[in-house]
């Protein structure tokens, strides 16, 4: 099951590299923390002016993916998938 959100979420990141790669660490998401496990897939997209980084997360057992839209600082969780 894909649930579509584009919920603004607070997320911890660490910038490696002066501020080229973006890691996500964990979020916050109804009342709990999500640690990232992995990371499975990035990428970027475009928005009139704004880079839109997407990721692709797990927290091992749930698929999610996240999305930070740098010429706002903002986070958005974009879509949960999960068995069942």
């Amino acid at each position: 099951m894909v649930l579509k959100l584009h919920e603004r979420v607070r997320v911890g990141v660490v910038f490696k590299e002066e501020g080229q790669k973006i890691e996500p660490k964990w979020f916050l998401w109804r009342g709990g923390k999500k640690t990232v496990k992995y990371i499975t897939y990035v990428w970027r997209e475009k928005e009139g002016r704004d880079t839109i980084h997407k990721f692709s997360v797990t927290d091992g057992s749930t698929l999610y993916e996240l999305s930070y839209w740098q010429e706002k600082l903002i986070w958005f969780l974009d879509t949960v998938e999960m068995d069942g």
